[in-house]
């Protein structure tokens, strides 16, 4: 077997990754050939890592499970479209006024146009889709301010 080149100062460098991530090991795969550099977590260090990532998950968890008032999801999963084509303007902007039953979006599934029509009227306050993006079933997508009835 031969003798394996090994770049020193990218050792130096990913070793530097690790603790400034609090990570334990990273793997560099080229090809055939892969190095891991790994490093021993004193107890402390594991323990803060793994509440750190619980806390995350757990934020992310509450951030997509509980829509805010007036949240329009997606119906399905697909590829979102702010417009009707690339060079036409978006369904709606920042601030806008729309109807029930407006279209907000386009979301593109097994080769179909489905329309995201808006469930209530009201003023646009916020638009979490961008362009030509996947979204997922039940990802929030824009958030409107109902009209007060």
């Amino acid at each position: 077997m031969g003798r394996i080149s090994i770049d020193r100062s990218l050792i130096k460098e990913i070793s530097e990754l690790l603790k400034e991530n609090n990570l334990s090991e990273i793997t560099i795969k080229q090809g055939m050939s892969s190095i891991t550099v790994a490093r021993n977590l004193s107890n402390e260090e594991l323990a803060q890592g793994y509440y750190e990532s619980k806390n995350i998950s757990k934020d992310i968890e509450n951030l997509s499970s509980v829509p805010k008032p007036g949240s329009v999801s997606s119906p399905m999963v697909g590829t979102l479209f702010v417009a009707s084509s690339p060079d036409a303007d978006p369904f709606i902007k920042l601030g806008s006024k729309v109807k029930e039953g407006d279209q907000l979006f386009i979301i593109e599934a097994m080769k179909t146009m489905n329309p995201v029509r808006s469930p209530f009227s009201g003023k646009v306050k916020e638009i979490l889709a961008k362009n030509n993006t996947p979204v997922e079933f039940g990802e929030i997508l824009a958030v409107i301010e109902e009209d007060k009835k």
